[in-house]
């Protein structure tokens, strides 16, 4: 049974439908990248797996159920999602944003429980931010504060994970630990769905490789099989040269630079 699916999926904002006739299964313990071009439907598509947006038409199941059958606590005790950014400054230490994620497995008091405790730790050392308890988020870098929303999302839930775009913006060094944070959950058993700006994160990390335009899966597929110039070109609309990365084996995208005939 599929963790997520979306069958013929069309949803948008007003009358506009961003996403149209989607389908799309992911699998229990998948690595599963998206991309695609700007408006095609990626953020859309992760506000209709959430429960966030409904679709006008077409069903989104977690679990073999709707996802308009949970409610809303039910769903963050079943899954985690990083969202691109968070809303507002409030100064909250690392140690109390993490244990935020608790939340959802709390009672009404939201007492902490010694279960809560040994959760938030185990969160916070593994996306390896525990040294950083009592500083205030809003003091933190970009990077530091992008693994301390991984580790949010880990003490609510670390079975199924949902990113949106969580290496934007962020230096390589920082991008790399993120990424290599996701890949060690999912070598550990976690599902992991993620949109991605940087195909060449997505092909050296994912299982598969989602490429949405105007609304549809363009393809998907391992990135070996679904990488190459034609279908990056088609996808995105621009000329590159699609080689191996010699250290992964696996499809690596050169953007070629318009002034170059």
């Amino acid at each position: 049974m599929s963790v997520f699916e979306l069958r013929s999926v069309y949803a948008g904002y007003g009358p506009l439908a961003v996403l149209r006739g989607l389908d799309l299964a992911v699998g229990d313990g998948d690595f599963i990248s998206i991309i695609g071009p700007n408006g095609a439907g990626k953020s859309t598509l992760i506000r209709v797996i959430s429960g966030e947006m409904a679709p006008e038409r077409g069903e989104a199941l977690f679990d073999g159920r709707p996802v308009g059958e949970y409610r809303r606590r039910d769903m963050a005790r079943r899954f985690s999602i990083v969202h691109q950014a968070i809303e507002g400054s409030a100064a909250f230490t690392v140690r109390e944003f993490i244990a935020m994620g608790r939340f959802p497995h709390q009672g009404a008091l939201a007492v902490e429980s010694d279960t809560d405790r040994e959760r938030v730790e185990w969160a916070a050392e593994t996306a390896g931010v525990g040294h950083l308890a009592r500083r205030q988020i809003n003091e933190l870098s970009g990077g530091e504060l992008q693994l301390v929303r991984i580790a949010h999302a880990l003490a609510q839930n670390s079975r199924v994970l949902v990113l949106d775009e969580p290496v934007t913006h962020l230096d390589v060094r920082h991008a790399v630990m993120v990424m290599d944070l996701l890949w060690k959950l999912h070598r550990e058993g976690a599902t992991v769905l993620t949109v991605l700006h940087d195909v060449n994160m997505a092909s050296d990390y994912s299982d598969r490789i989602v490429g949405i335009k105007e609304g549809s899966v363009f393809f998907i597929g391992h990135p070996g099989d679904v990488l190459s110039y034609e279908s990056v070109e088609a996808l995105f609309g621009t000329s590159c040269i699609v080689m191996k990365n010699p250290t992964t084996g696996r499809p690596f995208v050169y953007p070629v630079p318009g002034y170059v005939k």
